[in-house]
């Protein structure tokens, strides 16, 4: 993603449908909430099955959200309250991600890799 026609942030994620939602939720976190690439991408996650899903036969099931056990009791329940058949999953379970920033006003690179999985983030 560019800022002012300049390098900003680059994220990336493996999997299916699901890392498109990984992706958007690490880059809402540094856009919207100000977090750090590392804070946003260890934030808790959520995950949705409630749209098409890519491989044939493009089952959905509307209404499914997953959330790791880390999004708090409180929201949990907001959230079935608005209808979503919810699941909890593990505390730090819903894939991994990650995202290189570019910070070129001190000419450095930031680095997140997510402790989902065996990661690291190396920058200079």
């Amino acid at each position: 993603m560019l800022k002012d026609g300049e390098p900003y942030i680059i994220l990336g994620s493996p999997g299916g449908d699901d890392q498109v939602m990984r992706t958007m939720q690490t880059l809402i976190n540094v856009l919207d909430f100000g977090m750090n690439v590392q804070q946003a991408i260890e934030a808790p996650r959520w995950s949705s099955r409630a749209f098409p899903a890519s491989p044939f036969p493009h089952t959905m099931y509307p209404g499914d959200l997953s959330v790791e056990s880390r999004v708090p009791e409180a929201v949990r329940q907001a959230l079935i309250a608005k209808g979503h058949k919810l699941t909890v999953a593990g505390a730090w379970s819903l894939c991994s991600n990650a995202a290189i920033m570019v910070d070129g006003k001190h000419g450095v690179l930031l680095a997140g890799a997510d402790p989902r999985v065996e990661a690291y983030a190396w920058a200079r």
